[in-house]
């Protein structure tokens, strides 16, 4: 049997029959998930019904979801006791540990291969490996050894920017990544940067495999490729993620300080200087925005630590130009600029506006 542990909602879960194999078939523990059938059962009003409806998992055929009763209440606990987003980081990597101690105590004899995310392995994998199953590890987290180096270069390029010193995963959380890493028999990675992070870690090539980002259909046609916005007009750019300094804020804003024709528009979150938000050319957008990307002219993603955000392959999938660093590509078609080179993003920028 295969045994795929799922901590937390991610979209990597409807990849399972590329993480598998063709044919491939297996139980799902994801303490999190509600029973679909009695979702549709049960008479709710329509928020209710809805927000029910989120925590069901449709799977593919050949695979069975296991939920465990209660864990809305674990995770409501969780909340509780996590007011601010480096808590909660820290409650989800406990979560996933947690998560990985009690499957490896009742791992089925019968396992062939486990499937499991970052952090969510160490366990089951040791047990796995000494009945002779396969071990799969799904990076579905940044290197956080590399995500330290690149958070502690971006604080000493933005000093003032204090949310970049606000969260550092513990040594024992670094310690545990990497010991999953060498129990895997196969490292699923979402980026070029971290197979080559690996690979200088000394991975073997043919450990890693590529695992692309999924998007869902916003319902808005994919752009012409000679689309273009008129030679005098006023560009619009979109940055990806968060409106945080670690994913590119000041190099973008200093870009369109230099580009009068162009504004920015941004998603604020904990963390973002208010400050920012009163630039005269820059626009808080929604979520529906951000799906759509309705209005964009072009996606940036100057980020200084490794992320992925749902705007680029949602881009690529409109035929909407993107510049990232190599820290927020992943494994798609990009225009590439150095981190922190406010310089290239704006001759980036001259480029899509000259075209």
């Amino acid at each position: 049997m295969n045994l795929i542990l799922a901590p937390e909602p991610a979209p990597w879960i409807h990849q399972l029959p590329s993480l598998l194999g063709p044919g491939g078939r297996g139980e799902v523990v994801a303490p999190w998930t509600l029973p679909a059938r009695i979702g549709r059962w049960v008479p709710a009003p329509a928020k209710l019904r809805s927000a029910w409806q989120r925590r069901t998992l449709p799977v593919p055929q050949g695979f069975r979801v296991w939920g465990l009763p209660g864990w809305v209440a674990v995770e409501a606990g969780m909340r509780l006791a996590a007011p601010s987003t480096a808590a909660t980081f820290r409650a989800r990597f406990a979560m996933r540990k947690r998560v990985a101690q009690a499957v490896a105590a009742l791992l089925p004899r019968s396992v062939e291969t486990v499937l499991a995310p970052s952090l969510c392995a160490r366990e089951v994998f040791a047990m796995a490996r000494s009945r002779g199953a396969r071990c799969v590890l799904l990076e579905d987290l940044p290197s956080l050894r590399a995500l330290h180096a690149d958070l502690d270069e971006a604080a000493t390029r933005h000093p003032e920017e204090s949310f970049l010193r606000n969260h550092r995963a513990s040594a024992e959380d670094v310690a545990r990544q990497e010991a999953e890493r060498v129990l895997a028999d196969e490292l699923w990675v979402r980026s070029e940067f971290c197979r080559e992070w690996l690979l200088s870690a000394g991975h073997a090539p043919e450990k890693i495999r590529e695992l692309g980002l999924l998007v869902e259909d916003s319902g808005i046609p994919r752009r012409s490729p000679g689309h273009k916005p008129g030679a005098h007009a006023h560009h619009v750019a979109l940055l990806a993620g968060p409106a945080l300094a670690r994913g590119g804020l000041r190099e973008a804003l200093a870009a369109i300080d230099a580009r009068p024709q162009w504004s920015l528009w941004v998603r604020p979150a904990e963390g973002t200087d208010p400050r920012h938000l009163h630039h005269p050319r820059v626009r808080q957008v929604t979520a529906e925005t951000q799906r759509t990307l309705r209005g964009v002219d072009v996606v940036l993603a100057p980020a200084w630590c490794e992320s992925h955000p749902h705007e680029l392959p949602r881009a690529v999938a409109r035929g909407i130009p993107i510049i990232a660093t190599d820290r927020a590509s992943g494994f798609l078609p990009c225009r590439t600029v150095p981190r922190g080179n406010v310089p290239a993003l704006v001759a980036e920028l001259d480029a899509l506006s000259a075209r």
